[in-house]
């Protein structure tokens, strides 16, 4: 499947294939400490809620940060707003590691840890998708999209996959420290791929505040029904379908009764599922109706999540996680796609900005189902979620949301 996609994609552009380098080494070390992280909490409270918590440390900083970063990338060199983030995320990650070695780490640390990792990711990630049309031919951009986004995710298997390995052979102060190379190599490559680019064109008005521009995306969308309608499912699906991802140490540990090893190729299987659907995208091209698509997908996302909720099999739950990441990845690819194809490049950052502001919703929700499923079982809320997300796709279709016509 993948050489047709290298042969007539924006792999032929070099400077892409070094920002697709750079892209996903940088998403398999987010991914890497997500599960590092969530499970290290566990060992050191055994609370689920706690679990929740550093989910909610590191989505927390999407609402508070990502409505400063989205005018920043709008505005100064994008590909500083990158080498910032990455190089805070270094010593934030050695930081912990140094701690951990000494056998003396508690939840506040751990915490504050997810914390600043999450802001460096609401930093980097508008300026870092913000970049991308400037690299490639403009007809090249939907194909660049669909292999970015599917690239982060098929590392993505490798990432929970590392993590689970390195904590079950060595320990939470080694999984750390390749985290902070990690970090490090990623930061070096982007630069190699991005330093030359100028700052982004802007229109300058009289009182031109940091936070006055958002009014220009929301005017766009307010024009643009089907882009509304795609937001508005988005957040439904993101909040309240993908917190499932941050919650998998429960349901190892409780239903499946297994441990990291398992955790980490549960997540990085959902990963890989929906890398092989983004190229699978990517290698259709942009041909057929992508909203019908989209809700078709996410209504089977969300049945397949009921599913996946009641099972209590190691392999069975592999297979389904994997089909729920494909359906997942048909979704948050199209959605990437089309919001950084249908916008004007200098509403980028902001657009990416609001983007990172659903996802910033989160940490809230993950919270929550948290503390339901300290009380009632992760099985509930899973399950829940599910439904939920399914049932939006089903009420859009029946009642011809705008969103068909993309």
């Amino acid at each position: 499947m993948l050489l047709p996609v290298l042969n007539r994609s924006s792999f032929r552009v070099p400077v892409y294939r070094w920002y697709w380098a750079g892209n996903v080494l940088v998403h398999i070390t987010y991914l890497l400490q997500a599960v590092a992280l969530g499970w290290h909490m566990l060992e050191v409270t055994g609370s689920p809620l706690q679990v929740g918590l550093v989910a909610s440390a590191y989505g927390l900083p999407l609402l508070i940060a990502t409505p400063l970063s989205g005018p920043l990338a709008d505005r100064l060199k994008r590909q500083w707003l990158v080498q910032a983030a990455l190089w805070i995320a270094v010593l934030a990650s050695a930081s912990l590691a140094l701690v951990a070695a000494g056998g003396a780490t508690t939840a506040p640390q751990i915490l504050i840890t997810s914390f600043v990792l999450g802001a460096t990711f609401a930093f980097y990630a508008p300026a870092r998708m913000a970049l991308l049309p400037n690299l490639v031919p403009q007809g090249m951009v939907f194909n660049a999209t669909t292999l970015s986004y599917s690239g982060t995710r098929l590392m993505g298997f490798f990432g929970p996959v590392l993590a689970g390995a390195l904590l079950d052979l060595a320990d939470i102060a080694t999984t750390l420290t390749v985290q902070t190379a990690l970090f490090g190599i990623g930061a070096f490559i982007y630069f190699k791929a991005t330093h030359f680019l100028p700052p982004p064109k802007r229109k300058r008005r009289a009182k031109d505040s940091i936070l006055s521009g958002y009014s220009d995306v929301i005017a766009f969308l307010r024009k643009d029904r089907a882009l509304f309608s795609l937001t508005l499912l988005a957040l439904v699906f993101v909040p309240i379908g993908m917190p499932y991802q941050k919650l998998m140490p429960i349901f190892v540990d409780q239903v499946l009764s297994e441990g990291p090893a398992l955790l980490g190729l549960l997540v990085g299987s959902a990963s890989l599922g929906s890398a092989l659907s983004g190229f699978a995208v990517a290698l259709v091209g942009d041909v057929y109706p992508k909203g019908k698509a989209i809700l078709i997908f996410s209504t089977f996302f969300g049945a397949f999540m009921v599913i996946f909720s009641f099972t209590s099999q190691p392999l069975i739950a592999w297979v389904i996680i994997f089909i729920i990441g494909v359906f997942s990845g048909m979704f948050l690819t199209l959605i990437n796609a089309l919001l950084l194809t249908q916008l004007p490049d200098d509403l980028r950052g902001r657009m990416m900005s609001l983007w990172g502001m659903v996802w910033g919703l989160i940490p809230f929700t993950t919270l929550v189902a948290g503390s339901v499923a300290e009380y009632h079982g992760i099985s509930i809320v899973l399950a829940a979620a599910g439904c939920c997300v399914t049932l939006t796709c089903v009420a859009m279709l029946a009642t011809r949301s705008p969103l068909l016509d993309l």
